[in-house]
């Protein structure tokens, strides 16, 4: 990609190969069928090529975005994107679902993320595994039963 620069990033065309490339590497994070027909947006990460917030994006439309995003996110002007502009472009692309996959941690809200707070989603999987594998090994008649609106064992 050096020299002459006629690769992926050399040319506004390959904006889109571009785009492609980054929803195969973060798999359906960018929405279903987002580079295909360009239908009605699942996710939130495209929406800031929907130019007109109708809830789809056009070829049109994402040309246009990309383009924009070339000449904003190259830092020194040559018309390419290297790697370290690519990355900062990518950082602000997938900025709103680090904040909203942090404030989903950050369970009291402050700000920081404890040791807790971090292995929450494990002790959840734990517990439904758990959950799971009980009831799968109940018969009729046995574990936990209501009685008056108290837990009473059936063993």
């Amino acid at each position: 990609m050096q020299g002459g620069r006629s690769g992926m990033m050399g040319d506004m065309d390959g904006m889109a190969g571009m785009m492609g490339m980054m929803q195969r590497m973060h798999g359906n994070m960018m929405g279903d069928g987002m580079m295909g027909a360009m239908g009605p947006m699942d996710g939130g990460m495209m929406q800031m090529f929907d130019a007109d917030g109708n809830g789809t994006v056009t070829p049109e439309e994402l040309r246009a975005q990309l383009q924009a995003k070339l000449k904003e996110f190259d830092a020194n002007g040559d018309g390419t994107l290297s790697i370290a502009e690519f990355e900062t472009l990518h950082s602000a692309m997938i900025r709103n679902q680090m904040v909203d996959r942090f404030q989903a941690l950050d369970e009291n809200g402050d700000g920081a993320i404890t040791a807790d707070e971090m292995v929450a989603p494990a002790n959840m999987m734990e517990r439904a595994q758990m959950m799971r594998n009980s009831q799968g090994q109940m018969q009729p008649g046995q574990g936990p039963a209501m009685n008056n609106g108290a837990m009473m064992d059936n063993n």
